[in-house]
């Protein structure tokens, strides 16, 4: 393998080899003898420093720069190169203020607009699989008084969730930080277990308590963003988002090309709207994810209260559950 051009094999194990857009932003992140580092990982640095040719302490300095910006991954086989793009993404974008400037976020956008979003028009069959969970909201959990505690597994209820982890740490939102389409709450990005270990090893993440984890949940919601967790990406909990419809890359494709059915597993839970509580305010209807909600006149009266169209996935903030899940 050549390194006259270390970026070519880069953007190849990154999954995107001939975008030149991608290739911008990697000339941003990393020199050309950085990148040429990273196509040796995994490897230890005295291993590094005899491959590359430099001296033992360049080598961990320069992995300690490059795990701070995310291109580099901690594992159990040690510092690795991120996986694909996404998870470069992910990890980039989440880092301290002082590794992502406006000419890097306006990098990320234009790359995710003109290539990346275009490349999610279709699932492959062999990837059709429901790998994002939306979690009920903390708030229609209390306010289903009809629905048994015990109805709920643990992978059900953000703050059951919250309550197990160890370390948590939260971080910003990386799609809403590059796309910059709204003005949701940016720092929501919970991390959980070895999720969290990473952020605040480099730098990126701020601890927390899962008091204060909770607190953000519920902020988020009444900001209108969904909790999701990609528990088929990591089966153990490392992290629960909490995204929008503006910014969000899986809502954004799996809306825009129809295949959000494919993404998303389905809740157990079902919506219903309390109507002795609705004002007929629209404000559900204004949040609405995925038209699930509109405004209907009741059989009696003749204000106009919000009613569920039950064959949508739920996406509303200030509904009820259904008494009794559905299998």
């Amino acid at each position: 393998m050549t390194t006259d051009d270390p970026y070519a094999p880069l953007m190849e194990r990154l999954n995107f080899p001939h975008s030149e857009r991608f290739r911008r932003i990697l000339q941003k992140l990393v020199t050309a003898e950085e990148a040429a580092l990273l196509l040796q990982l995994p490897a230890e640095p005295p291993d590094l420093a005899r491959k590359s040719g430099l001296d033992e302490q360049t080598v961990r300095g320069k992995l300690q720069e490059l795990l701070e910006k995310g291109l580099v991954i901690s594992s159990s086989k040690g510092l690795r190169l991120a996986r694909d793009v996404t998870q470069l993404h992910d990890s980039n974008l989440s880092s301290a203020d002082k590794w992502v400037d406006t000419e890097l976020l306006d990098l990320w956008k234009d790359f995710y607009e003109t290539e990346w979003l275009p490349s999610m028009a279709t699932i492959p069959t062999d990837s059709y699989v429901h790998y994002i969970r939306v979690l009920p909201a903390l708030k229609a959990i209390e306010m289903s008084h009809g629905l048994p505690a015990d109805e709920f597994l643990p992978e059900e209820n953000v703050a059951e969730l919250i309550k197990g982890a160890d370390p948590i740490a939260v971080v910003p939102c990386t799609c809403r930080r590059s796309m910059r389409r709204c003005d949701d709450p940016l720092d929501n990005c919970l991390q959980f277990n070895r999720g969290a270990e990473y952020a605040i090893s480099r730098g990126a993440g701020r601890k927390i308590t899962a008091e204060e984890a909770i607190v953000i949940a519920r902020q988020a919601e009444d900001a209108g963003l969904i909790h999701t967790w990609p528990f088929a990406v990591s089966p153990r909990l490392n992290e629960i988002c909490n995204c929008c419809r503006d910014c969000c890359a899986i809502f954004d494709a799996g809306l825009r090309f129809g295949t959000i059915g494919q993404i998303l597993e389905k809740s157990r839970f079902r919506a219903r709207i309390d109507q002795g509580l609705c004002t007929g305010c629209q404000e559900c209807v204004e949040r609405r994810f995925f038209d699930a909600i509109e405004m209907a006149k009741p059989s009696t009266g003749k204000k106009l209260k919000a009613t569920v169209d039950r064959g949508c996935v739920l996406g509303a903030v200030y509904v009820r559950l259904s008494a009794t899940p559905t299998p």
